[in-house]
């Protein structure tokens, strides 16, 4: 899982708690209720606290989801010491590949000039 799609989970989540959380300008009278002491409302609030306990769960589940997620890309994706390894054994290699074509190139020269002194001569 790339960065990209960890970020867009965690956006989705928060669409989805936003879709279905109720909101605080959903309530009638803007604030804290009419404070007259009486039962008034104590049914509706016992309706969105069941919602926000059930959103609460699903976004738990959700979580618990990401974090999985989340610890299988920490194994699979390289560090920056895998890649400082990765780069010096690419510079190691290409250097021991010159040293060979150069060495083996000076042989091959060594060889031909020899040989002509012999046919030539």
């Amino acid at each position: 899982m790339k960065e990209n799609d960890l970020k867009s989970s965690v956006s989705y989540l928060r669409e989805e708690f936003r879709r279905a959380a109720p909101h605080g300008d959903d309530r009638k009278g803007g604030g804290g209720g009419d404070n007259s002491g009486g039962n008034g409302g104590g049914s509706a609030l016992e309706q969105r606290v069941a919602a926000l306990e059930k959103v609460s769960q699903e976004i738990r589940e959700k979580l618990v989801r990401v974090e999985t997620k989340l610890e299988s890309l920490e194994k699979t994706t390289a560090s920056k010491t895998d890649i400082a390894d990765l780069k010096t054994a690419i510079a190691e290699g290409f250097t021991s590949q010159t040293k060979w074509f150069i060495s083996t190139a000076i042989a091959l020269a060594v060889i031909a000039f020899t040989a002509a002194k012999f046919i030539h001569a």
